[in-house]
């Protein structure tokens, strides 16, 4: 008999960077985003478990999430079903579509231990948009005992087939203010191209190989646009890490782009 699939909602984070429950958010159809997410699970998948702490309660079936990060979450649903395969999502995704999951699922085989999308930033696995197999058990086991928090690193180790995302903004996540405003965006179809001059420093003028370049897009925020530049470039850092400016003045990442603007990342400089 073959294995069923489960779905798992993940919506145990702490939304530090939000400011705000990101499972409470509504971005549309009047819902929050754990129910619209917990509802598309439900089309697809023979159940469906939310995955959260012990203290919260959302009044649908769930697994205890031990609050380490999302591989200890995932370790704890295969644990309480060992026969089922996963279908693990994030609470932050709110231009998932059903679309993208169907594709999922068709192109999953138990063959693979995991079956996940290539990241659009950096071309790596979705973790957090994927089918885990029975098979991955063992490794996701033997890396929660080791103290790895990471999915990505175990779908890095195990066999795992990667596909193509057929919309590329489908797994953006929204972990921010800026996110917010970029998914926003999308989803009112606002966006509008404009030139902005980029300059960089340091580690990010080596891998941009220029020191300044003028780039058409149409982002909606200096966050949008660095994610854009990061993917191009393979820069490194994540954003908590570089400071920002435009036109010449410190600036929030949030703050929203105009045509011409003068944009300034600045990555972390080593020395004593």
């Amino acid at each position: 008999m073959a294995a069923p699939l489960y779905g798992l909602l993940l919506v145990g984070g702490k939304s530090t960077r939000m400011g705000q429950d990101k499972a409470q958010l509504i971005y549309r159809d009047d819902q929050p985003e754990w129910i619209r997410l917990h509802s598309l699970l439900n089309a697809h998948c023979e159940k469906s478990f939310l995955s959260h702490p012990a203290d919260q309660e959302f009044g649908v079936d769930a697994i205890i999430d031990p609050a380490e990060g999302p591989l200890c979450a995932i370790h704890a649903a295969q644990q309480a079903h060992p026969h089922a395969r996963w279908l693990v999502i994030a609470c932050d995704l709110p231009l998932l579509e059903s679309s993208t999951l169907a594709e999922l699922i068709t192109s999953a085989s138990p063959q693979d231990q995991a079956t996940s999308y290539h990241s659009r930033v950096d071309h790596r696995a979705e973790p957090l948009c994927a089918i885990y197999e029975p098979s991955s058990a063992d490794a996701i086991s033997q890396a929660v005992k080791n103290g790895s928090r990471c999915p990505r690193k175990v779908l890095e180790k195990i066999d795992t087939k990667l596909i193509a995302l057929n919309s590329p903004h489908a797994l953006d996540n929204a972990n921010s203010p800026a996110d917010t405003l970029e998914v926003r965006s999308l989803l009112t179809h606002s966006r509008m191209s404009k030139t902005i001059t980029v300059r960089y420093f340091a580690q990010l003028r080596e891998l941009a190989g220029c020191d300044e370049e003028s780039v058409t897009t149409d982002s909606v925020t200096s966050s949008g646009l660095y994610e854009e530049l990061k993917s191009r470039h393979a820069f490194p850092h994540k954003q908590k890490q570089l400071m920002l400016a435009i036109n010449d003045d410190f600036s929030d990442w949030a703050t929203p782009l105009k045509a011409g603007d003068k944009v300034v990342f600045i990555p972390p400089v080593a020395g004593g």
